[in-house]
């Protein structure tokens, strides 16, 4: 068997079950440990649609949470928000803006796990959720990474931890699809990337849904430090790699 396979089956295995546990960062595990081996053009449509069959099978786990007065404000802000990020790209440099987000995640999340009690945001409305989601379509369209303002705000919103990730991972079902549609229409899914795909869908499917039996075992306070803890991790991640 092609040894990159075998490696992207492995990577998508692991981020697949992490993604199932907590709802998000199957793309920053499966970029960062497959980048060296996969030539970028292949890389980043394979990421985005093995992220979206993990992020569907997942969201069987809080589906019945799913509500639409929850998700499309976000969902219409990272709509409004990905063409913009798109434009800005050019105009950035983007090794150091992915850099600067990591710094802001090692200080925020830093302080957030350090605090017992954490604030809850109980006067956020529709508005605020929109402008979150423009932020994260921004940020996804300029760097690939729209995940941090969604995750962070809704941990702070007083929602419940099913609530939290059905919301959450509606906003990136939503994007992801948006942006497979602009790589189908652009050509960037072609042959390589689609057997990358095929080889990788089976083990992130049940990767993915094994994470998302365990996450049925976490208190809302127990779910709240994974989410810190792993944008914490992102923050250092992206940071190391601006380095």
């Amino acid at each position: 068997m092609d040894p990159v396979i075998v490696q992207v089956i492995v990577v998508a295995t692991l981020a697949g079950f992490i993604q199932g546990l907590s709802g998000f960062a199957f793309a920053l595990v499966a970029t960062s440990l497959l980048a060296w081996i996969v030539e970028p053009q292949v890389l980043a449509p394979t990421v985005v649609i093995t992220s979206l069959l993990g992020q569907i099978t997942s969201l069987s786990s809080v589906g019945t949470r799913l509500r639409a007065e929850h998700a499309t404000p976000f969902l219409i802000g990272g709509v409004l928000g990905v063409p913009v990020g798109v434009l800005l790209l050019p105009l950035l440099d983007a090794t150091a803006f992915r850099a600067s987000i990591g710094i802001v995640l090692i200080v925020y999340c830093s302080v957030m796990l350090g605090i017992k009690e954490l604030p809850v945001f109980r006067r956020g409305n529709k508005r605020a959720d929109g402008g979150v989601g423009l932020l994260a379509g921004i940020l996804g369209g300029a760097t690939g990474i729209p995940g941090p303002p969604v995750i962070l705000w809704c941990a702070l919103r007083g929602w419940d931890k099913e609530t939290q990730r059905a919301t959450s991972q509606s906003f990136f079902i939503g994007i992801q699809v948006l942006i497979v549609g602009f790589y189908l229409a652009t050509g960037l899914v072609n042959a390589r990337s689609l057997q990358l795909v095929l080889a990788a869908a089976l083990p992130i499917i049940i990767s993915a849904w094994l994470g998302s039996r365990i996450f049925r075992r976490f208190t809302n306070h127990d779910f709240q430090r994974l989410i810190f803890g792993l944008l914490l991790i992102s923050g250092i991640a992206l940071v190391s790699s601006g380095l």
